[in-house]
C-alpha cells in the first residue's frame, strides 16, 4: 500500500545519497506521489508500479524544457536520475517558493501555456495522450467503485467517446502538460512563475490542456466565476468559440474522477468525494456543485 509508512524508509535511502539528514524532512503531499521537502531539494517518490520508461521520458523533457529556457521546475543536478530506491522510481527537484503568499494566478498559467504549446515537439519518446483507455483502465482497478457507480462512469464514457474519436482539434497537437492547474505551478524566488509535475507530459491535443483549466475555474475555489476569461486573454484564444469544447471539458471531467477513484482508499475522505463528484453526473442541474482539491 502507498502510504507514508512505505515511503519514509525509501526517503531515507536517498536522503543518505544526497548527503541530506532525512530527520527534519517534510511531507508536502502524498496522494499521486509521495512528495517530501528536504531543505533545498523535493524529494519526489512514485508508486511502486509507476512505468519506469515513463518516469525516464518525464526527466528527459525536464531537460529539453530546461534547454528551451522555457520556465520550468529543474531537477537538482547533483545526481543522475530518476534513482532506484526501495522499488520505486523517484525525482530529486530544486526547491521552489511554494507561493502560499503569492498565488499562481490564472492568467499566468495561460501565458504559461501559451509559451509551451508554441514548442516544437520534444526529440524525446513520449506516450500519445489516450483518455478513453486511461478511464477504462481506472475505473476497472478502482476499489472504491460500486458497481452502480461502475456502469454510470462506463455509460458516461460510452456516450463521450464517440465524441472524442470524431473531434477535429483547431488548435492541433503539441505537447502537453496534461494536468495544468495553480497547484501545479510554482514560483521562482524572484516570483517569475514556473510550470510544474511533467509526470503526465504527452503528445496531444493543446485543447486537453485548455479543458483542464476550465475545469478547474468551475469545480474549484479558487479561482471561481471570470477566471477562465483571465486565462483566455493571456492564451491568447477562447476554447469556448470551439463548438466541441464542453464536450471535452466533460470528457476531462470524468477522466479526473475516474483517476482519483483508482488513487483512492476506501474509507478515505478522498473515497467520499469521488462518490460526491460521481452524484453530481446525475444530480448537477444548471449550476454544477463544487469539487475539493485531492
Amino acid at each position: 500500500m502507498f502510504v507514508e509508512a512505505r515511503t519514509r524508509p525509501v526517503l531515507a535511502e536517498v536522503c543518505r545519497l544526497l548527503g541530506y539528514p532525512d530527520s527534519n524532512a517534510i511531507l508536502l503531499r502524498h496522494h499521486t506521489n509521495a512528495v517530501y521537502a528536504v531543505g533545498d531539494v523535493v524529494v519526489k517518490i512514485a508508486p511502486g508500479d509507476q512505468d519506469l520508461e515513463q518516469v525516464h521520458a518525464m526527466v528527459a523533457v525536464v531537460d529539453w524544457l530546461v534547454a528551451q529556457d522555457f520556465p520550468t521546475v529543474r531537477l537538482h543536478p547533483g545526481l543522475s536520475q530518476p534513482v532506484l530506491a526501495g522499488g520505486h522510481a523517484v525525482t530529486v527537484w530544486q526547491r521552489l517558493d511554494p507561493a502560499h503568499d503569492n498565488p499562481i494566478t490564472v492568467s499566468e498559467l495561460g501565458t504559461l501555456l501559451r509559451d509551451l504549446h508554441a514548442l516544437p515537439a520534444p526529440p524525446v519518446p513520449l506516450p500519445v495522450l489516450r483518455p478513453i483507455h486511461s478511464i477504462e483502465r481506472s475505473v476497472a482497478r478502482s476499489e472504491i467503485l460500486n458497481d452502480k457507480e461502475q456502469d454510470l462512469l462506463m455509460g458516461r464514457l460510452e456516450t463521450l467517446a464517440t465524441g472524442w474519436e470524431t473531434m477535429r482539434f483547431p488548435r492541433g497537437a503539441s505537447l502537453i502538460q496534461s494536468d495544468p492547474q495553480v497547484r501545479n505551478a510554482l514560483r521562482r524566488f524572484d516570483g517569475r512563475p514556473v510550470l510544474s509535475d511533467w509526470d503526465g507530459a504527452a503528445l496531444g491535443p493543446r485543447e486537453w490542456d485548455i479543458a483542464t483549466i476550465a475545469v478547474h475555474c468551475r469545480r474549484f475555489d479558487p479561482p471561481g466565476p471570470g477566471a477562465f476569461a483571465d486565462f483566455t486573454a493571456a492564451y491568447g484564444w477562447d476554447a469556448t468559440s470551439w463548438p466541441q469544447f464542453e464536450e471535452l471539458c466533460q470528457l476531462r471531467e470524468l477522466q479526473m474522477i475516474a483517476t482519483n477513484a483508482r488513487k483512492s482508499r476506501p474509507g478515505t475522505e478522498a473515497a467520499d468525494e469521488v462518490h460526491h463528484r460521481i452524484a453530481g453526473l446525475v444530480d448537477d442541474g444548471a449550476d454544477l456543485r463544487r469539487w475539493h482539491i485531492l
